[in-house]
Order: structure tokens, then sequence, then C-alpha cells
């Protein structure tokens, strides 16, 4: 049985975890602290020793509901996906494009810790986000510049490529 983190119960200290880093990112948005630093590493190298994806999975879940980070001009999807990346001790995306996570690494079937590119019928790359929860037909995301926040969204695998980290 898989869960949110998409593994098995012996993987659920990977849910546990995000739960409660999101929970803490809430609440200190809540006191008027600011957004964790984009460079931070608190959750690098997984649970245990494994890395079921868990890593980059909890490090996008804390900046759910904050803001642009950055202070780069222009879409920022990709800036937050290659801020999480960083901050798991992952290479960034090659540039600040939604199309550079295409060659980020081999295409996968959309697991947690995955990159989901938004491709549109032209083949053009639009949007990036990094994937919570395999749901079937559907995908949970997490994702920067999306209604101009970090959220989190459920979506058709339709349209979407997926690329492992």
């Amino acid at each position: 049985m898989t869960g949110f983190a998409g593994v098995d119960r012996s993987g659920s200290l990977i849910a546990i975890a995000a739960l409660a880093s999101l929970c803490l990112s809430h609440h200190a948005e809540a006191a008027g602290r600011s957004a964790p630093s984009i460079y931070s590493a608190e959750w690098s190298g997984g649970v245990l020793g494994r890395n079921w994806g868990g890593d980059v999975v909890a490090e996008a879940a804390r900046y759910v509901g904050s803001g642009k980070f950055t202070s780069l001009p222009g879409a920022w999807c990709a800036d937050a996906v290659s801020a999480w990346l960083r901050a798991t001790g992952k290479p960034p995306l090659a540039n600040r494009m939604a199309a550079a996570a295409l060659s980020y690494g081999p295409r996968s079937n959309g697991s947690p810790g995955d990159l989901a590119v938004f491709v549109g019928r032209r083949g053009y790359a639009y949007h990036v986000g990094v994937v919570v929860a395999d749901l079937g037909s559907e995908v949970e995301i997490v994702s920067g510049n999306w209604d101009h926040r970090v959220a989190r969204a459920v979506v058709s695998r339709r349209g979407l490529i997926f690329v492992r980290t």
C-alpha cells in the first residue's frame, strides 16, 4: 500500500516529515516570519539514508503558501525547482526555463520527487513542478508561480512529461 510519499508503510516517516514541515511553514507565515532560505538543506539526504524523492518533496512542501522567493524577474517556476534541488544537494536546472527540466535526467513514470514538466500541444514546455504523490491518472504536484504562489495542485497526467531527479 502506498501513501502520500508514494512508498510503502515503512516509508511513512517521509510523509510525516513533509506534513510536519508544511504545518511549521504555515505557522511561521502566520506569525509574520519569512519563508525558509532557498539555500537551506535541513531535509537533505532523505529518511534513514533512503531516498525516495522525499527530500525534494519535503523541501518543496516547506514553501507551500509562500509567494515569489527569488529576486529574479519574470516567471519563476523553474527558479523554485532549482532552489529545491540545490537545497537537497542536487544540481539546479541548466537555466531559468521550464524546458530545462526536460534534459535534467531520464524520463520517468511520475513518482514522488520527480519533475513534472507541463508541455503544450506543440511540444513547448511552459511550467515545471515536483511530483508529491502518484494518484493513478493524476499526480499531485508542488510548484512555484502557480497563481503567483507556491502551491499544491492535483493535475491530469495528460500533457505532462516526468523526469527523474
